[in-house]
C-alpha cells in the first residue's frame, strides 16, 4: 500500500500540476472564452471554455485553461507583431494568441501541425459556460441520471449500429454539470457545462480535444444529442440511463496472433536513433502511444511514477506520429516527452496509420486504440494487453492504479 500511496500523491496529472500555490492566489481573473469553428460551406459552431489568470505580487501572471476541476497551465511564448501575445499549450502542437481590444482579449487558436487557425475571444468575468437556452419548457423536467449507456452514430445510421459509450455526469446546485464520457478507446477527459431545463451542454478544450456535446433529456431516462468534433464533423448520440452500464473489458480488445506468445522488437530512440529492445530477465511494460494523443498524457503521467517506483521493471514508450520520418516527428515528440519529464525510453514506431502498429510489433493482432499497453513477464511472454485508457477524470482511474500496481508486483515476484 505504501507504493500506491506514493503514486497517488505523486502523479503529475494536469489537475495536480496546475494547482496554483497559496502565494500565487493574490488576484484571480476569470474569462469566458469562445472559439469559432468554421469551415467553408458549413454552419460554424462555438466552443466555449473557461480561462483563469492568476496575478502574483511580484507582477507575474499565470494563465490556465479550465475544464471543471482541471487546470492546464499555458506557457508564455513572447509578443508578436501588432500587439499579439503568444501562449504555448503544454505537450501538444497548439498555441493561443491574443491581444487586448477594449475589455476583451481577441485572437486565434492555432494548430501548427494541421495548419489551421480559428477565431478566439475572451470576455472578462465568470459566467456560465453555455448561454441559457431560450426555448420554452414544454415538457416536464427530467432528472439527470448519474450514468448513461450511449451509442455514437451517424444521423442516417440506426443507433444500435453505432459505437458504444458511457456518460458519468454530476449536476450541481447552481446548474453546472461536470463529468466525463468514456468510449472503448478512452475518455473525453474533463467535461464541463450547464443544464437548462432538459438541455445539457458540455464542452472540453485542452489544445487538441475541442468538443461540444449538446444533449437533451427525455422521459424514461432517455438521452439524445449531438457531438461536435470539428468544423466539418459531428455525430449523433442516443442512449438511456443505466446504473449498471459497462464498456468492453480493455484486456479483451487486442491480442497476439494464434501461436505467438512473445513480443520482441528493436526500435530507435525518437531523439538519438539508438536501438532499444526488451532485455530478458526483467518484466517489461510497453506503451503504444502518440504525442498527439490526450489520453496518452494521463497514462504517461502514471507510468512515469510507476517507472520511478519500479527500477527493476523495463518501461518503453513506442510512439506513432503524423510523420513516418523520425527527424520530422522529433519536435512534436520532444515537446511531449520534455513537458511530461518522461525518463523511460521513448522509441519511434513510424507513422500513425492503419496497420502500422501490427507491422512494427510483429505478432500483435487486432490493435484497437491509442494508447495500448503490453505487459511482458521476465521471459518476454505477453501476459496482458490493455487497450485504451481511462484517466483521472473517470471513476475507472483509481481502480486501474491499484490493479496495475498489483499486476506489476506479480510479474516482479515470479
Amino acid at each position: 500500500m505504501k507504493i500506491i500511496f506514493v503514486l497517488i500523491l505523486g502523479l503529475a496529472t494536469w489537475v495536480a500540476v496546475a494547482q496554483p500555490s497559496a502565494k500565487a492566489q493574490l488576484h484571480e481573473s476569470w474569462y469566458h472564452a469562445e472559439i469559432t469553428l468554421a469551415a467553408e460551406g458549413r454552419q460554424p459552431w462555438t466552443l466555449p471554455f473557461d480561462v483563469l489568470s492568476l496575478h502574483s505580487g511580484s507582477g507575474g501572471t499565470q494563465w490556465y485553461l479550465v475544464n471543471g476541476e482541471e487546470r492546464i497551465p499555458l506557457a508564455y511564448a513572447g509578443a508578436q507583431s501588432e500587439g499579439y501575445e503568444q501562449f504555448e499549450i503544454p505537450y501538444f502542437s497548439g498555441r493561443l494568441i491574443w491581444r487586448q481590444e477594449g475589455k476583451n482579449l481577441v485572437g486565434f487558436w492555432q494548430r501548427p501541425d494541421q495548419g489551421t487557425q480559428f477565431s478566439l475571444r475572451l470576455t472578462p468575468g465568470a459566467s456560465p459556460r453555455f448561454a441559457r437556452n431560450q426555448e420554452p419548457a414544454k415538457l416536464p423536467k427530467q432528472p439527470l441520471q448519474p450514468k448513461y449507456s450511449l451509442r455514437f452514430h451517424q444521423a442516417d445510421q440506426p443507433a444500435e449500429q453505432g459505437s458504444k459509450g458511457l456518460a458519468v455526469l454530476t449536476e450541481h446546485a447552481d446548474g453546472r454539470v461536470t463529468g466525463t464520457i468514456m468510449t472503448e478507446s478512452g475518455d473525453y477527459r474533463y467535461l464541463a457545462g450547464n443544464r437548462y431545463h432538459n438541455h445539457v451542454y458540455l464542452s472540453t478544450f485542452n489544445g487538441v480535444f475541442a468538443y461540444v456535446f449538446a444533449l437533451e433529456l427525455g422521459p424514461d431516462g432517455r438521452i439524445e444529442g449531438t457531438q461536435f468534433l470539428s468544423p466539418t464533423r459531428q455525430q449523433r448520440i442516443s442512449g438511456a440511463a443505466d446504473p449498471d452500464a459497462r464498456l468492453a473489458d480493455p484486456t479483451s480488445l487486442s491480442s497476439m496472433k494464434p501461436g505467438v506468445e512473445s513480443l520482441t522488437f528493436s526500435l530507435p530512440h525518437y531523439q538519438t536513433g539508438e536501438l532499444f529492445r526488451p532485455e530478458p530477465g526483467k518484466p517489461a511494460v510497453i506503451q503504444i502511444m502518440g504525442s498527439w494523443c490526450p489520453n496518452c498524457v494521463d497514462e504517461s503521467n502514471a507510468f512515469a511514477q510507476f517507472h520511478k517506483a519500479y527500477p527493476d521493471v523495463q518501461f518503453f514508450g513506442i510512439t506513432f506520429e503524423r510523420s513516418a520520418d523520425r527527424e520530422q516527428a522529433l519536435p512534436a515528440v520532444d515537446k511531449f516527452v520534455r513537458g511530461l519529464d518522461l525518463r523511460y525510453p521513448i522509441l519511434f514506431g513510424g507513422r500513425a496509420e492503419r496497420g502500422a502498429v501490427e507491422r512494427t510489433l510483429e505478432g500483435l493482432a487486432n490493435f484497437h486504440s491509442y494508447p495500448t499497453t503490453i505487459y511482458l513477464d521476465k521471459q518476454g511472454k505477453v501476459r496482458k494487453i490493455y487497450s485504451g485508457f481511462y484517466g483521472p477524470g473517470t471513476p475507472e482511474y483509481a481502480p486501474w492504479l491499484e490493479e496495475t500496481r498489483a499486476f506489476i508486483d506479480k510479474l516482479r515476484a515470479e
